[in-house]
């Protein structure tokens, strides 16, 4: 289990929590919801870069520079702790006078298995409204970062065909054009669309999903070859009886006939293993994470309804351990998450004959996206802490839904009773 723990760093006054497989963070404009997710990303990023070339890079500034916090966020009393099978960061203070201590974990029998990590920000449309951005590189931020994916992504995934929207409501497909560097969608009615002029919400979906199904799916696909900072770090901490193996993993990788790459695949995937297994981690991408701002962005209820359950479904591949990280400030969101949830309850359900069959023809949209409460987590940030609004059985509580919708009608039955109707 990984915790971490965030003190007086913005709106954030305390918070501690275990992170789940889903972590969802509800609340305000402003009320830390961005602050917790970027944390998380920078200790996620930490702790990968860490072990695999074990450098440590400087971590205040990373939220300053790369996740574009402000510098009045932080104080001396600043403090934020993680603690996970594989290290224990902590980091205290502000600015030049800030400190972190890291210690590696060498007690844990399990094998860290290396991930993408994807922060999408909520500028997300930044990417597909403005055209010829490759060419933008005066920063480097998680903005500019996730317009980079974007630029690989896409054309990686679409070299061979069109992408088609996972989402009915969005029944659109989408293709980049390389030569003109063109982002192009195809409407229902066949008309072909330059992205740039597109809707609002198509510009927000598309890189999301583009993204998303290239990290869900399409990377596993991809060969990855360790950076030189990687392959430094493994030839010092492996014995000398294995570093020749370690090259010829290497040489294996990157030769590129087909026909021998398939014959000695077997072969090098028993090697990598041994390697693996002596080092304690993996240099191979074994899933993704992927932290979103405001999913719901731009989009109609009933599109955000389809995309939480296009996300969830994403999660539930097999073999791979893929995390979310989610904010946001939108019912529907939640709504949609708590089907999930119900479904898999009442999917585990004693049910008789009749009752079972009868549930098993019923058309749930959500069926595919069914998902064990046990492995979401929901919290609400209310004055710099967290409340987990989940009840006993990890579903969203009722009482949640009847204050909320109490808070948003109590003005409208307030004007009812000096409305007169005179008719």
């Amino acid at each position: 289990m990984t915790n971490i723990e965030i003190i007086n760093i913005g709106p954030i006054k305390h918070i501690k929590i275990d992170l789940n497989q889903i972590n969802v963070f509800m609340g305000p404009q402003s009320s830390g919801k961005s602050t917790i997710a970027k944390i998380i990303s920078q200790c996620f990023w930490f702790e990968k870069n860490y072990i695999l070339t074990g450098e440590e890079y400087y971590f205040y500034g990373g939220l300053i520079d790369f996740h574009r916090m402000d510098d009045s966020y932080f104080s001396d009393d600043s403090e934020i702790t993680y603690d996970s099978l594989w290290v224990k960061i902590t980091f205290k203070g502000k600015g030049k006078k800030s400190k972190i201590s890291v210690i590696r974990n060498d007690i844990s029998t399990d094998i860290y298995h290396n991930l993408k990590i994807e922060y999408i920000p909520a500028e997300r449309n930044f990417v597909s409204a403005i055209s010829n951005l490759e060419k933008y590189s005066d920063s480097y931020d998680n903005i500019i970062n996730f317009l980079n994916d974007w630029m690989i992504f896409k054309e990686t995934l679409t070299n061979k065909k069109d992408f088609s929207s996972p989402l009915k409501s969005i029944n659109i497909k989408y293709k980049y054009n390389s030569t003109k560097k063109e982002d192009v969608i195809t409407l229902p009615n066949r008309k072909k669309v330059n992205l740039q002029r597109a809707s609002s919400g198509q510009q927000s979906i598309m890189p999301l999903l583009v993204v998303c199904e290239y990290l869900f799916n399409e990377l596993y696909n991809q060969k990855r070859n360790p950076s030189p900072a990687e392959r430094k770090n493994i030839q010092n901490l492996l014995p000398d009886n294995m570093k020749s193996d370690y090259k010829w993993v290497i040489d294996m990788q990157n030769f590129h006939n087909n026909e021998i790459e398939q014959n000695s695949n077997k072969e090098v995937e028993i090697v990598k293993k041994k390697i693996w297994n002596k080092l304690g981690f993996s240099t191979d991408y074994n899933h993704s994470t992927v932290i979103i701002e405001e999913p719901e962005q731009n989009l109609f209820p009933e599109t955000q309804k389809e995309l939480i359950y296009h996300l969830f479904e994403c999660i539930k591949v097999k073999n791979r351990q893929h995390n979310l990280v989610l904010t946001t400030h939108s019912p529907y969101i939640l709504y949609a998450i708590n089907n999930c949830l119900m479904g898999n309850l009442v999917s585990n359900q004693d049910m008789d004959k009749i009752e079972k069959a009868e549930f098993l023809e019923t058309n749930f949209l959500s069926r595919k996206s069914w998902i064990s409460p046990k492995l979401i987590s929901i919290w609400e940030i209310h004055n710099g802490t967290l409340k987990q609004i989940q009840d006993e059985d990890n579903i969203l509580s009722e009482n949640y839904f009847d204050i909320k919708m109490t808070d948003l009608t109590d003005e409208y039955y307030q004007l009812l009773n000096y409305y007169k109707d005179e008719k």
